[in-house]
């Protein structure tokens, strides 16, 4: 309910608090999504603002029943474009860090964990790190993807599945 105020408050008055309490929902969750699917922190922050500011546009032209699936397929259409218009470099991982084990090993799961969630479509990817990363209910993952809860509860239990599958296989 209280979305809808605000939602209706930006598209009638501009409210700019009403946007501000809607970006201070979402922006972290959004934030981490860009950081996960952009090379650097610069392009995320830089995604971020585009996004919000696509938003903002969207929002005080249209209306909208829910704000949550609107930011995030906003924000996966500018990380479109980043990858469409930007020649992305690459650098080798360097050695330096030989020393230190545990950063290695925390390193090696995580891009483990990368690795086996970009091979997955982005809607999976998208439920599992709002449901694991996030901490979110399985009926806010439905709400951000725009699915029934059975639906988006299937999704991550087909995806969660395949994870164990590919870890088990690995240890």
């Amino acid at each position: 309910m209280q979305e809808k105020i605000l939602l209706f408050k930006i598209r009638t008055r501009r409210d700019e608090k009403a946007f501000a309490k809607i970006y201070e929902q979402h922006a972290s969750a959004v934030h981490r999504f860009l950081l996960a699917k952009l090379p650097s922190h610069e392009d995320a922050e830089d995604a971020l603002s585009t996004t919000f500011l696509r938003v903002w546009n969207y929002l005080t032209s249209s209306e909208v029943e829910k704000v949550s699936g609107l930011i995030f397929t906003i924000a996966r259409g500018v990380v479109s474009e980043f990858y469409r218009t930007k020649r992305i470099e690459t650098t080798p991982i360097e050695e330096d860090v030989a020393d230190k084990n545990e950063t290695i090993e925390i390193t090696g799961e995580i891009s483990l964990i990368k690795k086996a969630l970009d091979e997955m479509d982005e809607e999976t990817q998208l439920a599992l790190t709002l449901r694991f990363f996030e901490g979110k209910k399985v009926s806010e993952v439905a709400d951000h993807l725009q699915k029934s809860e059975s639906a988006t509860r299937m999704i991550i239990h087909r995806a969660t599945k395949k994870l164990r599958a590919k870890f088990e296989k690995k240890l």
